[in-house]
């Protein structure tokens, strides 16, 4: 069996997300050998960038929704790890640069925001559909969205669950730029090249000194304990409701959800 993820470490160590029958949506398994492999590269003094891809036509369609909607305590810890795994990206001492290509949605947009860096194809397809499927973002995920786009962006795309392609993300901040299709690998690979090129603790605390700043003055578990409680009770409501159900058997079904409020 091939792993879900493929490491290849170099100056510019490659996470290949390996998964292109399911257009790379995160499993749980998956989830565990994203955070071990970070682990790895972390731990490699010879990286001094990641560029992170996804094999086949897809970077990733979004969460694994059968290890999310199997109840509520599978489902917690599905959120807990990916939280983890976005932290492990922000935390990681060298850049990440994205490689984006296909499908971006849900988990693999969210993948973008906790990223330092990312190249799109113009045809991309980027966004968040939580709305549409029923489900409430942690707050964590919001507000890493909000640094990376803005309040206004953020509600449009979380309140109407649009796409964006790779021009309109780049537009907005999302992603660096966006390119043709066919230039889209030799593009990112050039970024996480450059970036690597520099001196190695000048870029790393650069990254330090940026995710310092952006946290300034942010909700932290440790001291908002009851904003976070509050909200994560409605996110577990939301997570285990007949209307998360339903817009999971909507998608499935390929239909137009019809959603209750329950």
């Amino acid at each position: 069996m091939e792993p879900l993820v493929v490491i290849e470490h170099g100056p510019v160590t490659v996470l290949t997300l390996n998964r292109p029958d399911r257009r790379n949506a995160l499993s749980a398994e998956m989830l565990g050998e994203l955070i071990a492999g970070l682990e790895a590269i972390d731990a490699d003094a010879d990286t001094r960038c990641v560029l992170l891809r996804g094999e086949g036509k897809h970077f990733c369609a979004g969460a694994d929704f059968s290890d999310i909607s199997a109840g509520a305590e599978k489902g917690a810890r599905y959120g807990g790890g990916f939280e983890a795994l976005l932290r492990g990206i922000e935390d990681l001492r060298v850049p990440v640069v994205c490689e984006v290509q296909g499908a971006a949605l849900g988990a693999g947009c969210q993948l973008l925001a906790a990223a330092d860096l990312a190249v799109a194809a113009t045809d991309a397809r980027i966004g968040i559909p939580s709305a549409r499927i029923g489900i409430l973002l942690d707050l964590e995920k919001i507000q890493r969205m909000i640094d990376a786009i803005g309040a206004a962006h953020v509600r449009e795309l979380l309140m109407t669950g649009r796409e964006l392609d790779g021009t309109e993300a780049a537009s907005l901040g999302l992603v660096m730029k966006a390119v043709a299709p066919d230039a889209l690998a030799s593009e990112a690979r050039d970024l996480a090249e450059r970036v690597a090129a520099n001196a190695p603790l000048s870029v790393q605390g650069t990254k330090a000194a940026i995710r310092e700043i952006l946290g300034h003055g942010s909700l932290h578990r440790a001291t908002d304990a009851g904003v976070f409680a509050a909200h994560d009770e409605a996110s577990l409501r939301a997570l285990t409701s007949a209307d998360a159900q339903e817009g999971l058997a909507a998608m499935r079904d390929k239909r137009p959800p019809e959603f209750t409020g329950r």
